[in-house]
Formats: structure tokens, sequence, C-alpha cells
């Protein structure tokens, strides 16, 4: 019940993490999108750190695709490496108690 447990914790985490890597591609998606639309509308570029956008309505969204990219590429990358490592434990475990059944089993079949 227990082995059963782990691996289907292990099964979610490697789900959670599929789906952090589409929010990361998500993001990539919605930066270039914004981008893009950023340098075809542009007459004169403004900044802000260094993001370029161009003053209007269409600017604005541009700038904010730009920034919502950011946004899901950084959390789907933070995301990605924390259910990584938290499948990664959750499998070690897994493997730890395996290797303590066959021990069991082991001594179980010298003594008969």
């Amino acid at each position: 019940m227990y082995k059963e447990y782990m691996r289907e914790h292990a099964e979610e985490l490697r789900h959670r993490e599929t789906l952090a890597f589409l929010i990361m591609i998500m993001g990539m998606i919605s930066l270039m999108g914004g981008l893009t639309m950023t340098i075809i509308l542009a007459n004169q570029l403004s900044w802000v750190l260094f993001f370029p956008y161009e003053p209007g309505s269409s600017g604005l969204l541009g700038m904010a695709l730009t920034l919502l990219g950011f946004a899901l590429i950084s959390a789907g990358f933070v995301l990605v490496v924390y259910y990584d490592r938290e499948k990664m434990w959750f499998l070690k475990q897994l493997r730890e108690s395996n290797a303590v059944v066959d021990i069991i089993l082991k001594k179980g079949n010298k003594k008969h």
C-alpha cells in the first residue's frame, strides 16, 4: 500500500511537471507575441526598464503580453524545478523501500 501511494504521488508530480513545462511554453508564446506586436506597430518606441512599448492602446497590449510572458516563463521554470526535486525525493524513497523489502525477503528465504 505504501509503494502504491509513492508511485501514484510520483505520477502526479510527473503530470504537474508537464503542466509547468506547458506554462513555460505559454509564456514564450505570449512574450514573442508581445514583442512582435510592439515591434510591428511601433513608430516611436519608449522604454520601461528594458521593456519596449509604444504609447497608445496597442502598445499597452504589447507591453502587457510581454510582461505576462516573462512572468509565465519565470513561474513555469520555478515550478519545473520544484516538482522535479519533489519527484526525485519520492522516487528515492521508493527505491529505498524496495531495497528494504528485498533485504527482508532475502533474510526470509535463508531461514527456510
